[in-house]
């Protein structure tokens, strides 16, 4: 091959490392704004309410335990006995556990950014059996003394509480105050049971109606032996999340509907609360926005330079096999536009649609590149070829967008194919002789 020919190759390898550094480039204004949209969201939650995780309740027994031990003093060289005393407590889990709840969905705006908040309104029912009072005891023949039983809500973010709930117990409207008093978890709130003495050795049911609202997503803790909890919402787009997935869901343009049913063998939360230990399981939902133009941005920008591939690869296959003269800079400045064409999808989904954003860029692009090499190619039919191709790619690129869990079967059906297509067409050409040709063709 002679040596123009070879420059050539070089300068135009230069112009496809530049493109892909305007493709990065491309690639870091979009994390940018994906970032803004994540401060949007963290401002938006701590001005209204942060993601919800409600666990309760769990019922906290709290006694003083008095024992005597016996001592040596080896001073005195005797033995004697003193009278000792420790403030102990004792967590008392729902054998029941059930959550039947309902959430609507609200869109709050920073500018053009936006964030999902919620509103969710539940009733919590169950029951739990409390354990003979001497049977806490930690030691044998020691004394004990029932300080408090408390019910206690664990509430990631308690700003959400529209309003003080009130805890239905034993036919007694009881009112909740701040704090979980778990130490695991102390954002919530608790209350304190009365005739607590009266409380041991029997089983009660337990009610509360739960308001509460919240950004992004809501979970759930599974507190009880059993535990069944419900949702629905009129939101088409639930990702449900968390170490259990729902038994039961039902998602639609009207909707969705999930149903979980959790036992405390399968669940580790009653361990974690007791031990105090952090990464309480939980599970529940997350409201996605599946239109978020930035995820799909970044992943077409990941076939970014493909495409610019195989546009210079159809550009040399047209002056191989047309005889044609097509100059490095011309090769650039169709880079160049399917590369914007990235920005103008960016910016026009932060404003519409990310499909309707995503044909007005890819018309706007192929116009312009159909207008350009029709002059390059020197015919409107051959300018109209290439138009087709690149609108195929296009089409193909958003379908691979629509579809990730066959983008990777569909991505390389179509390598596939372009290569049979470049195989098929160059079968005949006698490579030998390109660059002499090439070499006339530019004198």
């Amino acid at each position: 091959m002679k040596l123009r020919m070879l420059v050539k190759l070089l300068v135009l390898g230069g112009i496809s490392v530049v493109l892909v550094i305007l493709l990065a480039a491309i690639g870091g204004l979009t994390q940018e704004r994906r970032n803004r949209l994540f401060e949007v969201e963290q401002d938006i939650a701590n001005s209204y309410a942060g993601s919800q995780q409600i666990g309760g309740p769990v019922f906290k027994v709290t006694f003083r335990e008095f024992w005597s031990e016996h001592l040596y003093n080896p001073g005195k060289d005797t033995w004697y006995d003193e009278e000792m005393d420790e403030l102990r407590s004792q967590l008392v889990f729902p054998s029941v556990f059930d959550y039947d709840g309902a959430m609507s969905v609200q869109e709050r705006y920073r500018g053009i950014f936006k964030a999902n908040v919620f509103q969710s309104e539940g009733r919590i029912s169950g029951r739990v059996a409390f354990p003979k009072f001497e049977s806490l005891a930690l030691r044998n023949g020691s004394r004990l003394e029932l300080v408090s039983v408390e019910a206690c809500f664990m509430i990631s973010d308690p700003r959400g509480l529209p309003s003080i709930p009130v805890l239905q117990w034993n036919d007694q409207p009881l009112e909740f105050k701040s704090g979980s008093m778990l130490g695991v978890f102390d954002a919530g709130i608790h209350a304190e049971l009365p005739n607590a003495a009266e409380l041991f050795g029997r089983s009660f049911p337990f009610s509360t109606d739960l308001r509460i609202n919240g950004t992004k997503q809501i979970q759930f803790i599974p507190v009880g032996a059993e535990n069944h909890i419900s949702l629905e919402s009129k939101w088409p787009h639930p990702s449900f999340i968390g170490e259990f997935l729902a038994e039961e869901r039902t998602v639609s343009d009207d909707g969705f509907s999930a149903a979980w049913n959790v036992n405390s063998l399968a669940s580790s939360a009653q361990q974690s609360i007791s031990t105090g230990r952090h990464g309480i399981q939980s599970f529940g939902v997350s409201l996605i926005d599946p239109i978020s133009p930035y995820p799909l941005t970044d992943r077409a920008l990941k076939y970014g330079f493909l495409f610019i591939f195989i546009t210079f690869a159809a550009f040399w296959l047209f002056e191989v096999l047309a005889s044609l003269r097509i100059h490095p800079v011309q090769y650039g400045f169709v880079g160049l536009a399917q590369s914007i064409f990235f920005l103008l999808l960016l910016s026009l989904s932060e404003h519409v649609g990310f499909g309707l954003s995503y044909a007005l860029a890819s018309l706007a692009t192929i116009g312009l590149i159909v207008f350009y090499v029709c002059h390059i190619l020197r015919g409107l039919v051959r300018g109209l070829a290439f138009g087709g191709l690149l609108g195929l790619l296009y089409g193909i690129l958003y379908v691979l967008l629509q579809s990730e869990d066959h983008a990777l079967v569909a991505g390389s059906v179509l390598l596939f194919g372009l290569m049979a297509l470049a195989m098929t067409l160059t079968r005949k050409v006698d490579w030998y002789a390109v660059g002499n040709h090439i070499e006339r063709s530019d004198r």
